[in-house]
């Protein structure tokens, strides 16, 4: 599992990079490199997410939803948040093609400019002492070959003054005007805010880029600084974004729709039949010896998901 100074960097500098074990990353990438290839992608998409929410958790293509509920992944966010008690908040694959020039529209995702995740996954403000969730990007290509690798800032100390609350500094926050693309961007904080325009310079001379492989993860705080960086023209570079809290923590939005909103077709259905206790916990099903549990509720529970394998045992055991 997580070593003690891969926890330590997370909770003090706001992120780390690691492998994913073969076991965890084999499925999901085999399968997209028959299904999902530069061929099979609309070259038109150049946004963020997955084109028309494909690849939004549940997606019913198996190894993608087994992915997002892997018991490594769970068990490393538990040791992150440093709670058995986590709920699944973000879970979406997406392409992200490189252009033959940049584009440089307002909102355009090509070259981003440097931000935090917090504003658009929270009503309230992070606090550094107490994370309250995790972020991670996996990457399924060779960074060699792409480019497209992301950027970000390592927090140096307590006392560091780019991490500096409150974290109004960026598109979108304080009555600021939102753009996504860099220069836009910093072009406006130089004429309207040359205070935060010059802390966002150092943003950029400080960055460290991610440097990624099939089964690379990023691990990161969503009040740690970073941006998506231009691809090479013409490649394909493919990422999975997750993100959990602690079920304890407020003021936090699922980014996905609700995961049950398509359980009439058995996807959803099967996914709570196959998934284990623990994984089903991150979807806010009860754990056994939750006093969600009586008799009759588990009885309930089984004559719906009985048909799709789910196994009432355990929270009998546990009653």
């Amino acid at each position: 599992m997580l070593t003690k100074d891969q926890v330590t960097s997370w909770k003090q500098r706001g992120a780390f990079v690691m492998q994913l074990p073969p076991e965890v990353i084999n499925p999901p990438l085999t399968w997209l490199n028959s299904n999902f290839t530069l061929d099979q992608v609309n070259p038109a998409h150049l946004d963020f997410g997955s084109p028309d929410r494909r690849f939004e958790f549940p997606t019913s293509v198996e190894p993608l939803d087994n992915l997002v509920l892997d018991e490594w992944l769970i068990a490393a966010v538990q040791q992150l948040l440093d709670t058995t008690d986590i709920r699944l908040l973000q879970a979406d694959l997406w392409p992200k093609i490189g252009v033959e020039t940049d584009n440089h529209e307002a909102q355009a995702n090509t070259d981003q400019r440097m931000h935090m995740d917090y504003g658009n996954n929270t009503v309230l403000h992070p606090d550094w002492q107490s994370p309250e969730a995790v972020a991670a990007i996996i990457y399924y290509d060779d960074g060699a070959e792409t480019s497209g690798g992301t950027a970000y800032v390592p927090r140096e100390s307590n006392t560091d003054p780019v991490y500096n609350a409150p974290f109004i500094h960026m598109p979108g926050q304080a009555g600021k005007p939102f753009f996504n693309d860099r220069r836009t961007v910093e072009n406006w904080f130089e004429q309207n805010d040359p205070e935060a325009h010059k802390l966002r310079s150092t943003l950029y001379e400080r960055e460290q880029l991610v440097e990624f492989k099939p089964g690379t993860i990023l691990f990161y705080r969503h009040d740690l600084w970073h941006r998506g960086t231009p691809v090479k023209p013409g490649k394909l570079r493919r990422v999975h974004n997750l993100a959990w809290r602690r079920a304890d923590a407020r003021g936090w939005s699922n980014w996905n729709e609700g995961w049950a909103r398509q359980s009439y077709y058995g996807h959803v259905e099967s996914i709570i039949g196959r998934s284990t206790p623990r994984q089903r916990s991150l979807l806010d099903f009860p754990m056994p010896g939750d006093r969600y549990w009586t008799p009759e509720r588990i009885d309930h529970v089984e004559a719906r998901f009985g048909y799709y394998g789910f196994d009432s045992t355990p929270y009998r055991a546990a009653l």
